[in-house]
């Protein structure tokens, strides 16, 4: 075999080895092309592999993940609340949120396909079968989503549900 033809038989076999690193390399590269599940599945196990908590009064923590709850309005936290009204109205649906996620077995969360400011998804959840957003509602610490916007900050009226229970509750430091 001449030196010539050495080097092209040499040339080939680095071309192709190349080709196939090449070709290895880009296996990884593509399958993150790939579509990807959730996050979560739509039902998750509390215990040791799931894990749930609260962000804020209208935001769980799943599995690492904050959604957003898509059927209650609940008052904002400080420092985005317009009055101190509505800062401790917060702090109450977060401590009765906190309640509820407390001790419980199964999540059960759909998402809307739509997100809310932050980012997070907005979704319909079940802890053990209730809704935490119906509980909040009938508790008189969040509204129904509709289009017109919920004064946390207006006077108080009589007619507003659970508002001796609210005032309770805010002077109890629970």
């Amino acid at each position: 075999m001449t030196l010539s033809r050495l080097i092209s038989h040499l040339y080939s076999a680095a071309c192709v080895l190349l080709l196939v690193l090449i070709g290895l390399g880009a296996v990884p590269l593509l399958s993150g092309c790939a579509p990807h599940t959730s996050l979560f599945a739509d039902t998750v196990q509390a215990g040791p592999s799931a894990s749930i908590g609260v962000l804020q009064s209208d935001v769980l923590v799943i599995n690492g993940e904050a959604v957003h709850l898509a059927d209650a309005v609940t008052p904002q936290p400080s420092p985005d609340a317009r009055c101190a009204a509505e800062a401790l109205a917060a702090r109450q649906a977060a401590l009765q949120l906190k309640s509820l996620v407390s001790g419980i077995k199964t999540v059960a969360v759909t998402r809307t396909g739509t997100r809310d400011g932050a980012n997070r998804p907005y979704a319909h959840v079940l802890l053990d079968g209730v809704d935490p957003a119906h509980d909040l509602i009938v508790n008189g610490l969040a509204v129904t989503p509709d289009n017109k916007p919920f004064d946390w900050c207006g006077p108080i009226s009589a007619s507003f549900p659970r508002v001796a229970h609210i005032a309770s509750l805010s002077f109890s430091g629970t």
